[in-house]
């Protein structure tokens, strides 16, 4: 009897196993299903995801160890659109095809620019030369004039060797217009890669933006030969530099120090009058976007001249009654949003920002929504599509990341929030503004945070209540007098706004001083995976796309990979620069860094952000070798790591028998003897010479191992990467 009723439980546990396996896969069915509806059915959706794709495509090629001809790529892509053309019918293989096609399309992107990008850009420093060019841009910065010169000879460099332009730094008070034929002494570097793996790679910007090599000029060894009257329509860039230069001297006439820095920097783009303190502030308070002339700037510019400009025409029955001044208002607003990007000296940022707006006038004038998403997502296509190389920066991120998420909230639920407000009595909208400015600073503050975190090492979360109040500032005060600056200058009249100005600036100066002082709200963070970080971009802004939960289940596999990519990232500890003199030394144990004797402000600070630590801690957790040979120990006591840097060893042996690692920055070493003797690892001219800046893992709580990272195997051989005087090699 007892067997039998083991026998009959047995066989009702099997039962019941059985039953909760077929639920399971019922329920995993079910859900699978349910995403492939959500995604067939919204095709609406697709080219957004195909613009993501795109994007992702044209950051993946430049992860690429080298480079891959176009036509290679071109191939795939045609094979690509063909398969998904003969496959449009069956909606989820149409979808994966699609996004193929985007993603090789990205790569093809890249590969063109890639392509028709300068040659033979110079890989050896020419200490003394001379140069005949023409200047086609001026940048002032701090107590320094940078220039872009169009070289058309270069002592020491062959005629036709060269078809890319040099950037070279003047004092401060030299004369130029653009345009100008110029002859400068001056010295000549290559591009420079990242002095280490992980650090900005400002090489490749400057080789998209056909420059090949920069340099500074001898003092005042220059003369203005001539004036190229037929350079690029000189004229009218000539007119753009003398209005520019007339803004800037009405400015410094009526405005004093510190607002007339900031007001230049908001009118003209003009930065090098804000001082260095006011800099860090506006840093600090999560405000520092205020100076970059970008969407904010253009965005609020050509909002007050569309509201103007159609209030005005709606103030006349005749002309509001008969004619779409709507759409007279958005040309109005795309001419003043084109003559504000003349006069901010169009850089990168600006372009980028008035190829949006320039976008969402386009679609008034064709009566379609002006804000969506897929208007950001048509933005995002015509910026890579002109510089792919931008989806890497912290720009282009920050840009299209705030704006496409607060696109998506006021989309969706935003809208129906604000919709409520209907009739309410002013208090209630001006509450509704007030928290809608503050639940539009909370989303971008999240939403940024991990790009912030990762390109800068440090997060503002005070930022949120300084943006309370610097964009109000900014919208309702500063940027209605800016364009009645503009328009007022030209008359006579621009001290009368420029003085109504100045509380303003002062405001936002001010804010800026008392956030910064808040240290407690000024996170710094490090050790931030790449990996991890794009991820999770990728998961918020598939999330953000769909915003249905069936879809959004398939960007958990994103963040999972992010997490894991995360606990498993080692940040390296031990930093060597390709040039042969600076490194840096991080004790994760005690939270020192040690660093040598000479090393400059900019270095300093790069590698402070990069192990999350603050200026203000600089005399207390920084320690500067000033012996040479150095010798630093890291980790716990029971297991520390000895480090022995030198500019030269004279005895390698003595090096390698009493540390662990022996960094040689100008000799080489004798590698099989200082094994014998101890060394683990050993870094010297020869590694520095041929790899480039070199990053070590060492002396971790954690991990007893040491891994190494040499800027040659990061970066790939690409054409900007200039190591041992060679650049990458060409597209096979």
């Amino acid at each position: 009897m007892l067997d039998r009723n083991n026998a009959q439980g047995g066989l009702l546990d099997i039962r019941r196993n059985t039953f909760i396996r077929s639920m399971k896969k019922q329920r995993l069915a079910g859900n699978f299903s349910q995403v492939i509806f959500v995604v067939t059915s919204q095709r609406n959706k697709w080219f957004l995801s195909s613009v993501l794709f795109f994007g992702l495509g044209c950051a993946l090629y430049f992860l690429l160890p080298a480079r891959i001809a176009a036509s290679e790529i071109g191939v795939g892509v045609i094979l690509s659109g063909c398969a998904f053309w003969m496959t449009r019918r069956i909606a989820i293989v149409a979808f994966t095809l699609q996004l193929q096609t985007s993603l090789m399309a990205g790569f093809l992107t890249s590969a063109i620019h890639t392509d028709i990008g300068p040659q033979n850009i110079l890989t050896k420093t020419l200490y003394a030369t001379e140069i005949t060019g023409t200047v086609i841009n001026i940048e002032p910065r701090e107590n320094r004039l940078r220039v872009t010169l169009e070289p058309s000879a270069i002592t020491g460099l062959a005629d036709g060797e060269y078809d890319w332009k040099v950037r070279l730094s003047f004092l401060g008070d030299s004369k130029f217009s653009i345009g100008d034929q110029v002859q400068v002494k001056a010295r000549l570097f290559p591009l420079r890669p990242p002095a280490v793996p992980g650090d900005p790679d400002f090489a490749r910007n400057l080789y998209f933006s056909g420059i090949g090599a920069t340099g500074f000029a001898f003092g005042r060894q220059f003369q203005v030969l001539a004036e190229d009257k037929g350079y690029k329509n000189n004229e009218l860039w000539g007119f753009i530099e003398e209005a520019r230069q007339s803004i800037s001297q009405t400015i410094s006439h009526y405005l004093s120090a510190p607002e007339a820095g900031i007001a230049k920097a908001l009118i003209i783009g003009e930065r090098g009058q804000v001082t260095p303190d006011i800099t860090e502030d506006l840093r600090k308070s999560g405000l520092a976007h205020l100076l970059a002339i970008s969407g904010l700037h253009m965005g609020l510019l050509c909002g007050t001249v569309f509201f103007l400009f159609r209030f005005c025409l709606a103030a006349i029955p005749r002309i509001a009654l008969r004619y779409p001044i709507k759409k007279w208002a958005a040309v109005a607003a795309a001419l003043s949003g084109l003559i504000y990007l003349g006069l901010s000296g169009a850089t990168v940022p600006t372009q980028r920002a008035f190829i949006m707006l320039l976008v969402v006038w386009i679609a008034l004038l064709l009566d379609r929504r002006a804000i969506s998403l897929r208007l950001v997502g048509v933005a995002a296509i015509v910026v890579l599509i002109l510089r792919p190389d931008a989806v890497l920066g912290a720009s282009f991120q920050l840009s299209f990341a705030a704006v496409g998420a607060l696109v998506a909230f006021y989309d969706g639920p935003g809208r129906r929030w604000l919709d409520r407000q209907g009739m309410s009595p002013w208090y209630v909208r001006i509450v509704i503004y007030i928290s809608g400015l503050l639940v539009t600073g909370i989303i971008v503050t999240a939403v940024t945070a991990p790009i912030i975190g990762f390109h800068f090492g440090r997060i503002s979360m005070l930022g949120i209540v300084a943006n309370l109040i610097a964009i109000p500032v900014m919208a309702f005060w500063v940027m209605p007098l800016i364009v009645a600056t503009l328009i007022l200058i030209p008359v006579g009249l621009g001290g009368v706004t420029l003085a109504l100005m100045k509380p303003g600036l002062a405001v936002l100066i001010r804010t800026a001083s008392i956030v910064a002082d808040q240290e407690w709200g000024l996170w710094y963070v490090s050790g931030l995976s790449f990996i991890a970080v794009s991820c999770l971009l990728l998961a918020l802004s598939w999330a953000m796309i769909w915003r249905d939960r069936a879809a959004i289940i398939l960007g958990v596999p994103l963040l999972l990979i992010a997490v894991f990519a995360q606990w498993q990232h080692q940040s390296p500890n031990i930093l060597v620069s390709g040039d042969r003199e600076n490194w840096a030394v991080f004790d994760p144990d005690d939270g020192v860094l040690y660093i040598p004797d000479g090393l400059g402000e900019f270095q300093k600070s790069v590698w402070m952000s990069r192990f999350g630590m603050r200026r203000e801690d600089e005399d207390r957790y920084v320690k500067t070798c000033e012996t040479d040979p150095c010798l630093v120990g890291i980790g716990a006591d029971s297991a520390k790591t000895n480090i022995i840097i030198a500019s030269k060893l004279l005895n390698p042996f003595y090096a390698c028998r009493n540390a662990e690692i022996v960094i040689s920055l100008t000799t080489d070493l004798p590698r099989q003897s200082c094994q014998d003797a101890g060394a683990q690892h050993m870094i010297d001219d020869d590694v520095l010479w041929w790899q480039g800046g070199v990053a070590l893992s060492a002396g971790s709580k954690d991990s007893d191992e040491i891994s190494l990272q040499t800027m040659r195997a990061t970066s790939g051989h690409w054409p900007w990467v200039i190591v041992a005087q060679k650049a990458g090699r060409a597209a096979r």
